[in-house]
């Protein structure tokens, strides 16, 4: 009998073709987790470096959005919301952190095809990374500016306030999952990359930023709700504007989005990343 009838069909198998599972792929990020510890850190010290100013240049763009919005909002379109500014401060950093991480993963794959193609080691290092990265500047941000917005409005420390945690948690699944499907997509097309930049624009007003969830018309409201940042502004004008805890509603739509979300990311780019580098 021939070679070719006698071969073991499994010597053949179509390894891009095979998924990993799901719990092997979490594994691989946490045995890994030093090295996404190091490109997180790689990133910040690049940003900063030469630059005299440092870390203050990330306080600037949230504070020159700040300002403009809060001209727009305050004395042009004049909006009579008491501490608009504060309201408009915890919802902006969020999206800011999501938008800038969304972006960002985008092309994390498309733009690595010598090292992937060079060294082993599980491609889902690289969307995390950028996620962990812009979390980071997210966290100091927040960190600086919220105890200074609090004093300045005269608002105290709030039992709500202990429910900032998980929303960050789920928060981060969410933009996690996201990273991982454009990141994945725009490796195939090209395309997704503008797609993205239109899709935030467009999220952006989907998303209660710059109004109030509770402002919206009623037919309306739960179309808001479920999009996709919106569970997530709400809950953060409720804990810091209003420091109230967030309602059931908003703490079932946040928990959906980032479950599903951030399993059906990682399914999709497990099931991809044995092909990623064939298709750079």
């Amino acid at each position: 009998m021939s070679p070719e009838t006698t071969a073991d069909p499994a010597l053949f198998e179509d390894r891009a073709a095979a998924v990993v599972p799901l719990g092997l792929g979490l594994a691989g990020l946490l045995r890994y987790r030093e090295l996404i510890r190091n490109l997180v850190l790689k990133d910040l010290k690049l940003k900063y470096r030469g630059s005299a100013l440092g870390f203050l240049w990330s306080l600037a763009n949230p504070l020159a959005m700040l300002v403009v919005y809060s001209v727009a909002f305050t004395y042009i379109i004049d909006i009579r919301r008491p501490r608009f500014v504060l309201f408009l401060f915890v919802g902006l950093l969020a999206w800011t952190f999501f938008a800038s991480t969304i972006s960002m993963a985008t092309t994390t794959i498309a733009e690595a095809g010598g090292l992937l193609k060079s060294v082993r080691f599980p491609r889902t290092v690289m969307p995390m990374a950028t996620v962990l990265f812009n979390l980071a500047q997210y966290l100091m941000t927040f960190a600086v500016l919220l105890p200074v917005m609090l004093f300045v409005y005269g608002v105290g420390p709030a039992a709500p306030m202990l429910a900032y945690p998980m929303v960050l948690l789920l928060l981060v699944l969410l933009t996690s999952g996201l990273a991982l499907i454009v990141a994945t997509a725009n490796v195939y097309y090209r395309d997704v990359k503008h797609l993205v930049e239109v899709g935030l624009q467009v999220l952006f007003w989907a998303t209660p930023v710059v109004y109030d969830l509770n402002d919206v018309p009623a037919r309306l409201r739960p179309l808001i709700l479920w999009s996709p940042m919106s569970p997530f502004v709400s809950a953060l004008h409720d804990i810091f504007y209003r420091q109230a805890w967030p309602g059931p509603a908003i703490w079932t739509t946040a928990a959906v989005w980032s479950v599903v979300v951030f399993l059906g990311g990682l399914l999709v780019f497990l099931r991809f990343e044995d092909r990623l580098a064939e298709q750079l």
